[in-house]
Formats: structure tokens, C-alpha cells, sequence
């Protein structure tokens, strides 16, 4: 049985776009730790933190090209502006997730380690990732706006109608019910002031 006959729809999509940001985020993933270990072993070979923030913003500018054109396609692409400046804060901020944690393993924990500083650039990386995840999908690259559904007018129900009674034209005009309501309890009370 296929999944988007069990799920609703919006967890099919939730999905879909987990699957493809997953994807990207794993392309990314590559992209940036060959070059932090290409910086880090060769021109920044103390500055493991300088070589992840090369590392880093190199795979944002091919992550931001991935998401926007292949996981959010279907967003609207009317606030680019905007798209692309909450974009940039939201990878700096991830970027500061990561430089902690790569920080606290070479300065808090004296880690010198390519490799344990490649395990903590991981672990950083990963918390990053959730936090891009809930960020791109929920202020970035928003959903467009459900479309609203119109109510027919009380003319046009007229119009369509000419038997409909009070009561389901007031259905459809608030304004219409209320007085009608207002109306009811007026005569109620004319009534008993008559007997």
C-alpha cells in the first residue's frame, strides 16, 4: 500500500520535501567537509574554525540554488528579497550552532584531532541541519497562501433562487441574521406587551 493512501496530504508533503531536503542536505553535507578538509590540510592548518566557515558558506550558496529550485520549487518565488536575507540569517545562525560546537571540541575539550574535530564538525552540522530544516520550510521558502473561499451574496442567491426564504438567505450575511434575531425578540416582546 503506498504511503500517500495511509497519510494525509500535508504529511505527504512534509515528507516529500523532508526526502528532498534530506537529499540536498546530504550533497551539501560532502560539499562541505571535502572542503573543510581540503582547507583544513592545506592552507588553514590551524585554523580548523576559519577553514569551517569557507566550508560552510560555500555549501550554503549551492544549498540555497538546490532548495530553491528543486525541494521549494513550488513556493512562490515573489519575495526573493526577503527569501534570500532570511536565508543568509538563518545559515549564519546555523553556522553559529556549528562554529560552537567545533569550538567547545578544539578549545573546551583541547581536541586537535582532524578526525574528532570531524566528528564534532558532524554533530554541529546535524543540529544545524534541524534547525534549517524548521527555519527554510517555515520563513524562507513559505507556502503560499491558501485561496479564499467567496460566499455567494445575498443577490446573488436571489438572483440563482427566487423560493429561498429568510432563513438561508440569512445564512449567508451575519449582518442579515442578526437583525433578523433582533427582529424575532422585538415582536416576541410586542406580543407579550399586547395580551
Amino acid at each position: 500500500m503506498r504511503a500517500d493512501r495511509i497519510m494525509p496530504e500535508r504529511w505527504n508533503k512534509l515528507l516529500r520535501e523532508a526526502l528532498k531536503f534530506g537529499i540536498v542536505g546530504g550533497v551539501n553535507t560532502v560539499i562541505n567537509f571535502v572542503v573543510f578538509n581540503a582547507l583544513a590540510l592545506t592552507i588553514f592548518h590551524n585554523g580548523q574554525l576559519k577553514a569551517n566557515v569557507v566550508a560552510t558558506v560555500f555549501a550554503t550558496i549551492t544549498s540555497y540554488f538546490m532548495n530553491r529550485h528543486w525541494t521549494y520549487r513550488d513556493r512562490p518565488k515573489s519575495a526573493i528579497r526577503r527569501e534570500t536575507t532570511l536565508f543568509v540569517l538563518f545559515n549564519a545562525t546555523g553556522l553559529v550552532i556549528e562554529l560552537g560546537v567545533l569550538g567547545i571540541a578544539k578549545y573546551g575539550l583541547d581536541m586537535h584531532s582532524l578526525l574528532w574535530l570531524n566528528v564534532f564538525k558532524f554533530l554541529g552540522l546535524g543540529l544545524a541541519t534541524i534547525f534549517r530544516f524548521y527555519t527554510y520550510r517555515t520563513f524562507v521558502f513559505r507556502a503560499a497562501p491558501a485561496p479564499e473561499v467567496a460566499l455567494p451574496s445575498v443577490a446573488t442567491v436571489r438572483q440563482n433562487d427566487h423560493h429561498l426564504d429568510g432563513d438561508v438567505i440569512a445564512t449567508f450575511d451575519p449582518v442579515a441574521e442578526l437583525a433578523e434575531v433582533v427582529e424575532e425578540f422585538e415582536s416576541a416582546g410586542s406580543a407579550r406587551r399586547h395580551r
